[in-house]
């Protein structure tokens, strides 16, 4: 059984502490309008000062089907924060993914990359960053 610590909610999006494995954990579902994007930035920086340090984080988007331009922005603004170590993005479709990688350009992320389920994911984050 995980231990999952501060599950914290906003219209079908999660957001929360995996204690087992150390990380961040993010589920999208939907839309992501520029309010769900406000709830992700705040809950970035909450994580981040609450657990402190270099942080991983493992964001599920397999139900996620859009984000709006404002909501991109604010997204871009959260993967920017300087406690994100890597970020892994798993179950995306062919057209979240472009809206991912666009997020992350526009970030300056350089240590995001996609994946086909939460295994594969989470491997990758128990790598070393290079």
């Amino acid at each position: 059984m995980k231990t999952i610590n501060n599950i914290r909610s906003f219209q079908e999006h999660s957001i929360w502490w995996d204690e087992d494995l150390g990380i961040a954990r993010a589920k999208a579902v939907g839309a992501i309008d520029e309010a769900s994007a406000n709830f992700i930035l705040l809950e970035t920086a909450r994580i981040a000062q609450h657990y402190g340090g270099k942080i991983d984080w493992l964001i599920n988007l397999s139900e996620m089907t859009q984000a709006t331009s404002k909501a991109r922005k604010i997204l871009a603004e959260a993967s920017a924060h300087p406690s994100i170590r890597k970020y892994a993005l798993s179950g995306a479709s062919v057209f979240i993914r472009t809206v991912a990688n666009f997020i992350s350009v526009a970030a300056g992320q350089k240590n995001a990359l996609h994946f086909s389920t939460d295994e594969q994911a989470l491997d990758w984050l128990q790598e070393d960053v290079v």
